[in-house]
């Protein structure tokens, strides 16, 4: 059986709202998700400016690891929101 190739096509605005919706699961100050969800989208913009080719695990584990550092239960929640925990 072949499997289905599908491609992804980066969203700054995805990536606050994919952020914003894990932290308010988390119940989160808004504000303060507000500026996690921006400080990430900045870095994870420059991250990805000088390259050709970025996969969605790759962008996956660069946001995990950006939201690490401000809230390790964001990136736990981001990281595992796929799964059943």
């Amino acid at each position: 059986m072949k499997k289905k190739r599908i491609s992804y096509e980066y969203s700054r605005k995805g990536i606050e709202q994919s952020i914003m919706r894990h932290a308010k699961s988390l119940r989160m100050p808004e504000g303060w998700a507000e500026t996690i969800a921006k400080r990430v989208a900045d870095a994870t913009d420059k991250w990805i400016e000088d390259k050709d080719i970025v996969t969605e695990e790759d962008l996956r584990v660069f946001i995990c690891k950006q939201l690490k550092e401000v809230s390790p239960d964001l990136a736990f929640a981001y990281h595992n929101h796929d799964k059943i925990i």
